[in-house]
């Protein structure tokens, strides 16, 4: 009777640290994230907003959002209209060769470009309040590239930046992006200091 009570006891304990075990890793591998100077924050979600298409080079402006769950766009009639709520989020303002998705591939930053497979603006807000629009960090994106890859519905996208100061911006995303259009005929930088 001893033994068989320590045996139950091994294998329970030998199911808790496997089950743990793998909950853990699957935690990991599936975790969507943006990384300010080392520290990481959650990014839930995200979405487009088609801004149209450029007379030179002919690309679209897509704008791509990721945020955390505490953050919620408002929206009227398929357009975005502005958010609520307190969270993070990251932006880069993309240009791709359609108008309802992004292309595979990597995404170079390029200031000066409007062409396909570049992005010429971003940011990255960290404990963005709505309700006063102001952030704890709020920083600008001057380097570096979004890797993007959509299978399906579904988007993968590594982000490998430099801010403003030279620190790192990193993040990873995997899931859907709701695709908005805009009114407006093309998203402008002056536009895009936050949410």
């Amino acid at each position: 009777m001893k033994i068989e009570k320590i045996l139950t006891t091994v294998v329970l304990i030998a199911i808790i640290f496997t089950g743990c075990k793998k909950d853990k890793n699957n935690e990991e591998s599936l975790s969507n994230y943006v990384t300010y100077n080392g520290t990481k924050y959650a990014v839930d979600k995200g979405i487009l907003e088609n801004f149209g298409q450029f007379e030179e080079g002919g690309a679209y402006n897509l704008d791509l959002y990721l945020v955390s769950n505490g953050i919620t766009f408002l929206e009227s009639n398929n357009e975005i209209t502005g958010v609520s709520g307190q969270g993070h989020g990251i932006y880069f303002e993309m240009y791709t060769s359609g108008p309802t998705q992004l292309d595979n591939g990597t995404y170079n930053y390029d200031y000066w470009s409007e062409t396909a497979s570049t992005f010429d603006y971003g940011w990255v807000n960290i404990n963005y309040d709505a309700s006063t629009n102001i952030a704890e960090i709020d920083q600008d994106i001057e380097g570096g590239t979004v890797v993007v890859t959509k299978t399906g519905d579904v988007y993968e996208i590594t982000i490998n930046c430099t801010d403003e100061d030279g620190k790192s911006v990193t993040g990873y995303f995997k899931g859907t992006l709701k695709l908005y259009q805009s009114s407006y005929t093309k998203s402008t930088k002056a536009d895009k200091s936050k949410f």
